[in-house]
């Protein structure tokens, strides 16, 4: 194994020089930064020589069982800074499986075989105007039809956003906790300079919130929701298109984080967004595999 690369256990990490690796990273994400991740999960990472490169590793354990994981509002964990040959991702790839048990993260990186590929999807911010060029018919008709009677507001209160959500998707997305969404407000209140928070209004109301993490020349759209009436008025189509007008031209892509739900990736792809592929990495060690094998047939009698 090639002995550039060292797993770093979290309370030997030197933060100073991961975050400035990060920053000085083109291919590094706003959820590298260590006070990203700290928000969500406990974390190693693989570090290689002296902070060329590296990649967060978010674990918990169970029953004695080490688990790497995709921790919620983390999309995905990448690999940062020198780019890894072929040989390195193997090298990465046996570090990872010697040190769990247990593997199911995201990756832009393919470290296994066996990975399941996934589609994220973009909007480089060019020009607004060439950008609305490619807006589907239906989208901008939409949007047309009630832009006039709705008005788009900034750095508004994080909870309500939160709370819309879970309004409208909660109980579609049980894997978010009271912890993560209390992280998430936290972070925002902590770092507002790498959180935009839209609230859409009509006749003074709410009917209609999105919170971005914008950061290394992205903006990840983190989570939205309308309510009924914002539904009905296309409020987030509005607010998707006042965030491409703010950030035109500014070298930033829009990130709208998938989706793999046919009608939401077909919402996305109305704004002309285009696919980015990244990888979801899984493995279980030879012990856990028997265990594994009985708890499914557990599940499926």
């Amino acid at each position: 194994m090639d002995s550039s690369f060292t797993y770093i256990k979290h309370k030997d990490i030197d933060i100073a020089k991961w975050d400035k690796l990060v920053d000085s990273s083109d291919n590094a994400l706003i959820f590298c930064y260590s006070w990203y991740i700290n928000g969500f999960c406990s974390w190693d990472a693989i570090i290689l020589r002296d902070y060329d490169g590296a990649i967060a590793l978010p674990t918990k354990r169970k029953f004695g069982v080490k688990t790497l994981f995709q921790p919620n509002f983390i999309q995905k964990c990448v690999w940062f800074g020198e780019v890894l040959s072929g040989e390195d991702e193997i090298a990465v790839w046996k570090i990872i499986q010697n040190n769990f048990h247990q593997v199911n993260f995201n990756c832009n990186i393919r470290l296994a075989k066996t990975s399941s590929q996934r589609v994220n999807q973009i909007l480089p911010l060019t020009i607004y105007d060439s950008i609305q060029l490619g807006y589907s018919k239906s989208l901008t008709k939409n949007i047309n039809k009630h832009a006039s009677s709705l008005l788009v507001k900034e750095r508004l209160s994080v909870k309500n956003t939160i709370g819309l959500y879970k309004v409208a998707y909660g109980d579609l997305n049980k894997q978010l906790t009271a912890a993560s969404y209390n992280s998430l407000e936290e972070l925002s209140v902590s770092h507002p300079e790498s959180f935009l928070n839209i609230h859409i209004l009509f006749e003074s109301k709410i009917i209609g919130s999105l919170l971005f993490a914008v950061g290394k020349n992205r903006l990840h759209y983190i989570l939205g929701a309308p309510t009924k009436e914002g539904r009905s008025k296309n409020a987030l189509s509005i607010a998707l298109d006042y965030v491409i007008h703010k950030y035109g031209q500014q070298e930033m892509i829009l990130d709208f984080e998938g989706s793999s739900i046919p009608s939401v990736k077909k919402f996305y792809a109305s704004f002309g967004a285009s696919e980015e592929l990244f990888f979801e990495n899984a493995y279980i060690s030879k012990t856990l595999r028997p265990l594994h094998t009985l708890y499914n047939k557990l599940l499926r009698s």
